[in-house]
């Protein structure tokens, strides 16, 4: 069995059974938890194109969050539908991909990840001078229902939109894993200089992935307004929220197809999990526990939980190749 049907079995048998959960638990709270998940992938796996794949970690990918939160709640506030908040906010996140990305990605190691943190900064401060974005007040989106409205009463059709869109980012990192475009990013990475040395344009092939990965996030942030139905920038746009991206991607596993997943399912478990029974003491118990398994986990293993089963099975395979060979020769 090839790896690509493997990982579409995966895909499928996932698909299959958060449907089920998604139709058969009636606990809102436990709804909320699975839509979260699903969210967190998406945006880890956006973070991944350019921080996993690519080699440039960034502290600033809550902007293109924000392209998508803020497009939904002027888009709906305005009267317009909020469908049409997807496409406005590819739009937006792709013009603030290339305008930022465009002086930064020429930047290396923790030049761009310093840079990254810069342009979310300033991104931030614009957005609460801004009078038409309401500044610091942000956006309270109007209650409704309804598919046409993208708002519903409990959150199982929530779960089936984020299900929908995490199953397109991973079957579009799927096809980056085994596309030119894929192939350049990790050439870069490895060593952009030598990559240079036969015609590989870094900034090119990186600025592609960074509007595509924006996009993503983009897509996540409408999905996101509509679920809280309020946006402001502490919520979106805080520093607090981009590194909650990149650990989703490091704790998973950089530049694997489900390290982003596995980051994800950690998070909402440790973080969101825990905090709704711990949390509410006052004491931070939630947010201990959290930091301890991330000190853990990069400590022991670096890989990230994907990174680390993934070294594991070439390390196995190579000794059974190795044992083969052996037995042959002899």
């Amino acid at each position: 069995m090839s790896a690509t049907r493997g990982h579409l079995l995966a895909l499928g048998a996932l698909v299959v059974a958060l449907v089920a959960v998604a139709f058969g638990v009636r606990d809102q709270v436990t709804l909320e938890l699975v839509f979260t998940f699903l969210l967190y992938a998406v945006l880890g796996q956006s973070w991944n194109w350019i921080s996993g794949y690519a080699g440039n970690i960034s502290f600033g990918h809550a902007i293109f969050l924000a392209c998508g939160a803020y497009a939904s709640g002027v888009l709906v506030t305005a009267g317009w539908s909020p469908w049409l908040a997807f496409v406005a906010a590819a739009l937006a996140a792709i013009v603030l991909a290339v305008v930022t990305g465009f002086p930064t990605l020429g930047l290396r190691g923790h030049y761009f990840s310093i840079a990254t943190i810069a342009v979310a900064a300033l991104v931030e401060a614009c957005v609460r001078v801004v009078p038409w974005l309401n500044g610091a007040n942000g956006f309270e989106l109007p209650i409704r229902n309804g598919w046409s409205a993208l708002e519903f009463a409990g959150k199982t059709n929530y779960v089936l939109l984020a299900l929908a869109l995490f199953v397109a980012v991973q079957l579009a990192t799927l096809a980056l894993e085994r596309s030119r475009l894929g192939f350049y990013l990790r050439a870069l990475r490895a060593n952009y200089a030598a990559a240079a040395s036969v015609g590989i344009d870094e900034r090119r092939w990186k600025l592609l992935a960074f509007a595509a990965s924006a996009v993503m996030a983009s897509a996540a942030g409408v999905l996101y307004a509509q679920d809280t139905l309020f946006v402001d920038p502490p919520s979106v746009l805080a520093l607090s929220v981009s590194i909650d991206i990149a650990l989703i991607g490091v704790v998973g596993g950089l530049g694997t197809l489900w390290g982003p997943a596995a980051g994800a399912l950690v998070y909402v478990v440790l973080a969101k999990g825990v905090a709704l029974h711990l949390g509410g003491s006052g004491k931070g118990y939630d947010l201990v526990i959290y930091g301890a398994i991330i000190c853990l986990i990069a400590a022991l293993r670096p890989d990230g939980i994907v990174g680390t089963i993934v070294k594991a099975a070439r390390r196995r395979r190579g000794t059974l190749g190795a044992d083969a060979f052996a037995a042959e020769a002899a």
